[in-house]
């Protein structure tokens, strides 16, 4: 495992461990894989993972942000165009494809694709060929694919904006990667790795984070996930005078979880905890409960009674 990617997931959730386990299955393969998960999460790092793992580690691993490129400009950013195609074409130029040949290419937000570059894209997928804009010579292209978004695909499929046959073949493999309130148990280790990264950056001294701005940050919802958590980190290390972060120190500007313990019954408080816990454990029953301090068939018996309450 990269050394980036082993900081960020060192000490990880279930859910985490569940990804990497995934991306350690499918690496040697040649699998198209898609990645989706909210801005933030690394999906792009959980991507170079992948190259870096597989037999085509040695060659380049191409990134394409899908939402940058203008309509006009798709076919000769992917597929290349030949000297006097168009009016800035002053020389040959390889496109993304072919920049990738033996290596990865990775496409990121590939839902922001029209309709109509979807089916070209497509076209090249099934025949493996690019055809650079202004020539006719098919080019054959040897890559492994693998795709990102934030958006529901199928659900896009459903409103007619993604083509159905597309999403097949980009979907060999899907990995889901979580957001930062899911695996809450991740935060301090990343918040120390980014901690220690900082400081070293701005030639500060050694810093800590205080066990009650440990608990600010793993009670906050961080709708940026893991970038808006770097980012935090990065703003406290510059700002403070002190070698001891406070909570203070990391003002957010959306709210933090808005859980009222005092409002709630002994009962329901209860029923919180536990679901709270299954959840951030990948609603694992022997690790929730090592985490709860109870037993396994304690905690078994208990949801048996939440569920029949529910029902």
């Amino acid at each position: 495992m990269s050394n980036t990617i082993d900081k960020l997931i060192q000490g990880a959730s279930p859910t985490m461990i569940n990804v990497m386990n995934i991306v350690r299955k499918i690496a040697a393969t040649d699998a198209n894989v898609l990645i989706t998960g909210e801005n933030g999460t690394g999906k792009e790092l959980i991507a170079r993972e992948i190259h870096n793992l597989s037999s085509r580690s040695g060659e380049l691993m191409v990134s394409v942000d899908m939402g940058s490129i203008t309509e006009t400009l798709f076919e000769s950013e992917l597929f290349g165009h030949v000297k006097g195609a168009f009016t800035d074409a002053r020389d040959d130029r390889k496109g993304k494809f072919e920049l990738a040949a033996g290596g990865t290419l990775f496409m990121d937000e590939i839902s922001n694709l029209s309709l109509q570059s979807q089916s070209k894209l497509l076209n090249v997928l099934q025949n493996r060929q690019v055809v650079r804009v202004g020539s006719n010579k098919q080019i054959p292209v040897d890559i492994r694919l693998i795709c990102a978004t934030n958006c529901d695909l199928m659900k896009m499929v459903g409103e007619g904006r993604f083509r159905e046959d597309l999403l097949y073949r980009i979907n060999t493999i899907m990995i889901e990667v979580p957001s930062l309130r899911d695996r809450v148990d991740d935060i301090p280790v990343l918040a120390n790795f980014f901690l220690r990264k900082y400081c070293e950056k701005y030639d500060r001294e050694p810093m800590r984070i205080n066990t009650h701005a440990l608990e600010k940050l793993s009670n906050y919802d961080w709708p940026g996930n893991v970038r808006e958590l770097q980012h935090s980190i990065e703003k406290a290390v510059i700002m403070s005078d002190s070698p001891v972060l406070i909570p203070s120190d990391f003002e957010f500007k959306s709210q933090a979880k808005n859980v009222h313990y005092h409002e709630l019954t002994l009962a329901e408080m209860e029923k919180k905890m536990i679901y709270d816990c299954l959840k951030r454990n990948g609603n694992n029953i022997s690790i929730a409960a090592a985490k709860l301090g109870i037993t396994r068939q304690t905690l078994y018996n208990k949801l048996k009674k939440l569920d029949s309450g529910n029902s």
